[in-house]
């Protein structure tokens, strides 16, 4: 079927759309985008928030079941590791048209049923089951749908608004660690529990705020002229910073395209800065030849620099069991519950500070991501090598606020990075991929931490595994400084 304002040629392999006509979706960088922002935020208090009190948490059930570190620390290593497996969760229950919004109102529900039950849990065994297991992948569906959402709402500002959501991690450290000590003191452990299934029960209220976007285009093969030029000027929005080399003036018979000319062109290079624009500009293009575009570019798993960011991110993950060790190094020397949970309060605080400075850095000042999470690996490195020499309040405090500053500039840039080198159409997939990763590494570094704390009686071994492998992570992140000031892929 010929594609109306040009000529095809005879030799053209004519494409039918018209069975199948395309829409696209803008991301309206505002509007309801900031009110997803604000359930965004919320989530985040809750989820990552009640996985920061795990530390407090555990010298409750030290007492309560008088079991072994090791396996008491199951518990708060699952449901660490559980909430980073919403990806292939998600990604199921999308399968069966599900939408984001539903799979977190679900969530929430589940989350609190489990939470209640954990209340009346009686041993370990079964709070890994309810607490860790159950509760843990509820949190994970509602943390990952969240997430994704907030970014298919925003594109120019979408580091700004991650940054802004991820700020309720903060947030929620600060509040939850600030009660944690008097809520178990005043209820126990078990009230505890209750409260957090009325916690989670937010959740559904959340997801509820999170409206699915809908299509605003629709491509048809009989485009009239205002349509063609609508559309032209969509594909200039999405190609917002970005250079398009030898693109100045196209022709309309260019834009509609040659699909012989388009799909060889596909096995050659792409220009470097038209790698990212690449994926942007997808939606626009007919559907068949877009399938066979995305065979050619396969860039989830034929990019390099996306493997290089899952080894980056191996060894970071290692630093996020910061906030299970910390409260019990505090008592160890000397200081108080109350103290232990004040210093990861100042933790959620920094957080705070942190996370709403790194949109700044990168969409004010715009220092480059890469360098931006080389630094964060050394800062955290430098950090857990401090602790073991900290005997007094306030030096935890600043290897804390270290920590606290190093671990959310590197989470504030998983989606970020991601969306930078695999581009947007790949996100979602890509991210499920890192998070499942990550999910596996929080059940393991806990875990493993417990075996060689018990083997050798010494915190101070923990802080030191923590920092060597942060520092190896920090060396192979200049993989990635490199590929960006190369431009292997644009931001």
């Amino acid at each position: 079927m010929p594609c109306r304002m040009r000529k095809v040629d005879a030799k053209t392999p004519e494409v039918d759309v018209a069975n199948q006509p395309e829409t696209e979706v803008r991301p309206p960088d505002g509007g309801w985008g900031w009110v997803v922002c604000l359930a965004c935020f919320l989530t985040n208090c809750t989820v990552p928030g009640t996985t920061s009190i795990n530390g407090i948490l555990l010298i409750e059930l030290l007492k309560l079941f008088n079991e072994s570190f090791s396996k008491t620390t199951i518990v708060f290593s699952i449901i660490a590791g559980a909430i980073m497996f919403g990806g292939p969760l998600v990604s199921v229950a999308l399968m069966f048209k599900a939408s984001h919004r539903q799979i977190m109102m679900v969530g929430g529900i589940v989350a609190a049923a489990s939470a209640v039950a954990s209340s009346f849990a009686p041993n370990v065994e079964t709070l890994i089951f309810t607490y860790g297991i159950l509760v843990g992948f509820s949190l994970a569906v509602n943390y990952f749908s969240v997430t994704v959402t907030l970014g298919q709402y925003f594109l120019k500002k979408r580091v700004l608004a991650l940054g802004i959501a991820i700020s309720g991690k903060g947030f929620g450290t600060f509040m939850l660690n600030y009660l944690s000590t008097k809520i178990t003191s005043f209820y126990g452990i078990r009230g505890t529990f209750l409260l957090l299934g009325g916690l989670f029960l937010n959740l559904t209220v959340y997801g509820a705020l999170c409206r699915p976007l809908k299509p605003v285009i629709k491509q048809s093969p009989n485009i009239s002229h205002n349509e063609r030029t609508s559309v032209d000027e969509m594909e200039g929005t999405a190609n917002i910073g970005f250079e398009t080399e030898g693109e100045n003036q196209e022709t309309k018979d260019e834009k509609c395209g040659d699909s012989n000319r388009r799909i060889s062109e596909d096995t050659k290079p792409l220009p470097k800065t038209l790698r990212a624009r690449k994926s942007i500009t997808s939606e626009i293009v007919p559907s068949e030849i877009y399938k066979r575009e995305s065979i050619y570019c396969n860039t989830t798993f034929k990019n390099k620099y996306f493997y290089l960011l899952l080894a980056i991110y191996t060894t970071y993950s290692v630093g996020e069991s910061f906030y299970i060790y910390i409260p019990l190094y505090a008592v160890s020397v000397g200081l108080s519950e109350e103290e232990s949970s004040l210093i990861m309060a100042i933790y959620g605080i920094i957080g705070i500070v942190s996370l709403l400075l790194i949109g700044f850095l990168v969409d004010i000042i715009h220092i480059p991501t890469s360098y931006i999470l080389m630094m964060s690996l050394f800062i955290t490195s430098l950090g857990s090598l401090l602790i073991p020499f900290c005997q007094s309040f306030g030096t935890l405090v600043s290897c804390a606020a270290m920590n606290s500053i190093g671990t959310n500039f590197g989470i504030s840039l998983r989606i970020v990075l991601i969306s930078a080198i695999l581009g947007t159409d790949n996100m979602t997939a890509a991210y499920s991929i890192l998070s499942t990763l990550i999910g596996i590494l929080y059940i393991i570094y806990p875990t493993l931490k417990g075996f060689v704390y018990e083997a050798t009686q010494q915190l101070s071994v923990v802080f030191y595994f923590d920092s060597a492998i942060l520092f190896l992570g920090a060396v192979l992140s200049c993989g990635i400084v490199y590929a960006q000031k190369t431009e292997k892929f644009v931001e």
